[in-house]
């Protein structure tokens, strides 16, 4: 496959890769807390995780660099769906309308099952692993979960105790809204210069402190990604490679790490989110817009974990803080080693991850795709009767 298709499954596969980023980004709280942060007051005698916060190769478990690869990979291919050939305001507006239940309703799902892992499984405690917040340690309820994973998730807080990694469904459904808004005036309206005017009136709301600065950063990578779409062309290797590195580094970046020493000299305590920020940005130009890149996250692997990104997604963290601890003090148990235990604790709750994403994306995440599509329809069909919306057949758009 070549071209366009050679595109649309190198984003798949690196939203597979960056997923995974996410998981071990997880993991490595659990397990080696201190490869994030080797300031703290008890971090002596961990050598390895020392020289390895120190080294500028943390990329590669960089979870707020893989959320902002998300956040600029839906921009790119939301626009690209909605402005292929002879764009209407019919059809964007379809992808609009089922863009929050497609979103909420595998959220709401994986907010569901961590209730049930809470109540018949239990959120285990040692004292030789790390919790990820305190994660499970709240009151929780069958309603108090619905109602975080439809409404509070998406339209209020922006937050979950029932599933932590929502808190970018919110930047999700905005950031998809405001690319159907332009998307809108393109086919349509054709309001001059309206990006760059949405764009100035966020920063202002910013500045004012009525939109979040986390809100806003999210807000616009998707706009990055509206403009990757719209004007991107394609780069040589000679400058893909170098846009490529300067990503990875940059998606490392560690506060107090000494490979950042001269970023954090400009900055300050910003190095770390300003980084991992602006990593998005490289690394998604560099993939996308060279074919020899393209082609590395273009194969079989990747795009199989880009197409069950969404439900690894959902699905790990309730897996990682259960059966992870399981597993860790089973092994624990036989070995009397910490790291043996760590290493087959991870790796055989990631492969349980991987095998129950491909269930939840069969019965959960497809189910969801398909009620939203009937949902447009159906919306739709209320002010045009006989109306019959036409579906993007891209599954990378479904599963932005």
């Amino acid at each position: 496959m070549t071209g366009q298709n050679d595109k649309l499954l190198a984003v798949e596969g690196l939203r597979g890769v960056a997923c995974f980023m996410v998981v071990l980004s997880h993991l490595s709280l659990i397990f080696y807390p201190y490869l994030h942060n080797f300031n703290a007051a008890d971090s002596t005698g961990y050598d390895i995780q020392n020289l390895i916060h120190h080294s500028p190769l943390t990329f590669f478990f960089s979870g707020s660099a893989a959320v902002y690869i998300f956040f600029v990979l839906s921009g790119y291919i939301l626009t690209k769906v909605a402005l292929r050939s002879q764009p209407s305001l019919s059809r964007i507006s379809s992808m609009a309308i089922k863009r929050y239940p497609r979103l909420m309703l595998p959220a709401l799902v994986s907010c569901l099952l961590a209730v049930a892992i809470f109540q018949f499984v239990g959120m285990p405690g040692s004292d030789m692993i790390h919790s990820i917040n305190n994660y499970g340690d709240f009151d929780y309820s069958l309603t108090g979960a619905f109602y975080n994973g439809a409404i509070d998730t998406f339209f209020l807080s922006g937050q979950s105790l029932y599933n932590p990694v929502l808190w970018t469904m919110k930047v999700e459904l905005l950031g998809s809204f405001i690319i159907y808004f332009l998307c809108m005036n393109k086919a349509s309206f054709n309001i001059p210069f309206l990006c760059v005017i949405s764009l100035v009136v966020l920063l202002a709301l910013t500045g004012l402190k009525l939109v979040g600065t986390g809100l806003t950063a999210g807000l616009i990578a998707f706009y990055g990604g509206y403009y990757f779409c719209r004007y991107g062309r394609v780069i040589s290797l000679k400058i893909a490679i170098p846009l490529l590195l300067t990503g990875l580094y940059l998606a490392g970046a560690h506060n107090g790490s000494s490979s950042y020493a001269l970023i954090e000299s400009i900055v300050g305590q910003k190095t770390y989110i300003l980084g991992n920020f602006l990593s998005g940005f490289f690394l998604v130009y560099a993939v996308i817009f060279n074919d020899r890149v393209n082609g590395l996250f273009s194969g079989k692997l990747p795009v199989f974990m880009g197409k069950v990104s969404f439900s690894v997604y959902l699905i790990h963290l309730p897996l990682l803080s259960t059966l992870g601890f399981y597993l860790f003090e089973l092994s624990f148990g036989y070995s009397g080693s910490y790291h043996l235990s760590a290493l087959s604790a991870s790796l055989l709750t990631v492969a349980a991850v991987y095998v129950a994403a491909v269930y939840f994306y069969k019965y959960v995440d497809l189910t969801g795709m398909k009620i939203s599509n009937l949902f447009a329809k159906s919306v739709l069909g209320i002010f045009k009767p006989g109306v019959n919306a036409a579906q993007p057949k891209e599954t990378v758009a479904n599963n932005s």
